[in-house]
């Protein structure tokens, strides 16, 4: 696999910076972000939201078909559709780090 190809699983991680006080009300409306919106784009394939030890980072991880539709994704979301700025204003996130990676191999528990 190579970076050239459009066509591999692409992960979108975003990690926030919050008040351990609030990490839960980030939490429910990441979850619902995702089950009411991200959820509905072509390519999507799974998100889940991860919490540190300390309460004090939230991760959200969103993995997707391809880069492309992550791409596709993220115009449509600027377009108006859940702010996601309001949603860090509300639940006093300190900091946002965003990333993204392509899968390049993954290893499953046996069936």
């Amino acid at each position: 696999m190579t970076s050239q190809d459009s066509n591999l699983p692409f992960s979108q991680f975003v990690e926030f910076a919050v008040d351990p006080r609030h990490h839960a009300g980030l939490v429910t409306a990441l979850n619902e972000r995702f089950e009411r919106i991200t959820r509905t784009y072509p390519g999507f394939i799974r998100a889940s939201v991860h919490v540190s030890e300390d309460r004090k980072r939230v991760l959200s991880h969103v993995l997707w078909r391809s880069k492309m539709d992550c791409e596709k994704a993220l115009e449509n979301a600027e377009q108006g559709e859940g702010d996601l700025w309001e949603m860090i204003r509300t639940h006093r996130a300190t900091a946002m780090t965003f990333n993204a990676y392509e899968m390049v191999g993954e290893t499953v528990a046996p069936r």
